[in-house]
């Protein structure tokens, strides 16, 4: 059987998104090496990302490189020229298919607040994403959480909607700690202890009182350790140097614009703990990541991050500054509650695994071929 993978974030540094494109695609080269798999990309820099080469995968890189361009019109008429089956976009749909697809749904947060986006992104994404909700013959949500609040939102039938989990790979585990820093002092010139902040300095991502909860935390407890920013700044830079400064934690906070995925593993292994407050998350795969890691999470008790993060975190309102400096203290405090918080986490991030998201992906390719 011929099957189709559309692909758009797959080398883009995107973070989330690109992570499950690339990992879910590897997995799933790993169980099925009987269908065929066309894997459709917009730039070279996507097969280099997803780095698998066998038998059953071809890649096409659509032309012209323009998405707007070869989105509705190159990758339609690809899609008959290769013959597949069906197809899955893993982010949008092209706006018109000559073929059935299934759809890859990762976030409700440009539907239940659109402040967090560009006017221009929204339009865009939205206008494919509803196209998506209406034609896909199956949607593949990465939460629970998310898959009712799609079908509330959307009043779709619940035999169209499925939850596949995301999925925390191998390369993330503990690091004895000086290994860690040795490898941050060697390519970040981190050299000092930090509390840690991973995601795009954006609103849904709280980064905001992140700041603020870390000045007082750093008043309680008399912490040596920094707070480190990881992510980029697309609109907010000048906004979090004043808050920086309105703190009094100028010279204390760091800020790193991006890293890699593959030097994301020292970077939390030798943090005091990771705080991942959002406002909103279809998954939340650092929760996981940074569990996997041996690195106590404080976390947010709304959307998927509850579901994902179980009894493994400090799970606190992300809108109350007060509770995330009562988890900080916690877990700085209490070396008990502590080594406890790293010994759940570590249990309940082993229980997503990208074999199992590749698994979940291929029971709905078979409804699909059943269809």
């Amino acid at each position: 059987m011929r099957i189709g993978i559309f692909v758009v974030e797959a080398g883009r540094s995107a973070g989330g998104p690109e992570t499950y494109e690339i990992h879910m695609l590897r997995a799933l080269a790993n169980l099925d090496r009987t269908n065929e798999y066309f894997i459709y990309c917009t730039h070279q820099g996507a097969i280099d990302a997803i780095g698998v080469r066998q038998d059953n995968f071809t890649y096409r890189l659509l032309r012209p490189t323009s998405r707007w361009l070869s989105i509705p019109v190159s990758l339609p008429v690809q899609l008959v020229r290769d013959g597949v089956r069906f197809f899955h976009a893993t982010m949008v749909p092209p706006p018109w298919s000559p073929k059935d697809y299934c759809m890859s749904v990762l976030c409700f947060s440009n539907w239940s607040h659109p402040e967090f986006y560009p006017k221009h992104v929204l339009r865009r994404l939205n206008y494919l994403l509803e196209i998506g909700l209406r034609e896909a013959k199956y949607l593949l949500c990465n939460s629970a959480n998310l898959r009712d609040d799609i079908q509330r939102a959307f009043h779709i039938a619940p035999e169209r909607l499925s939850v596949t989990h995301l999925g925390v790979g191998p390369e993330f585990s503990p690091m004895p700690g000086e290994e860690a820093r040795a490898l941050l002092r060697e390519r970040h010139g981190i050299d000092y202890p930090y509390v840690l902040f991973v995601g795009k300095h954006q609103e849904r991502k709280n980064v905001f009182r992140v700041i603020e909860a870390y000045a007082r935390y750093r008043g309680e407890t008399g912490t040596e350790s920094k707070l480190l920013l990881v992510g980029r700044a697309p609109s907010t830079e000048d906004a979090i140097h004043a808050k920086i400064i309105e703190q009094g934690v100028l010279g204390h906070v760091e800020r790193i614009r991006y890293i890699p995925y593959e030097g994301l593993r020292p970077l939390y292994a030798a943090a005091d703990m990771f705080l991942f407050p959002s406002l909103w998350e279809g998954f939340g795969l650092p929760v996981i990541e940074s569990m996997s890691c041996a690195t106590p999470v404080v976390t947010s008790n709304v959307t998927s991050l509850p579901e994902i993060a179980g009894d493994a975190a400090v799970v606190i309102d992300p809108e109350s500054t007060e509770q995330l400096i009562e988890g900080m203290v916690r877990i700085h405090d209490d070396a008990g509650f502590r080594e406890a918080l790293v010994a759940r986490g570590r249990e309940r991030a082993a229980r997503f695994t990208w074999d199992a998201c590749a698994r979940a992906t291929m029971e709905t390719y078979e409804r699909m071929a059943a269809a």
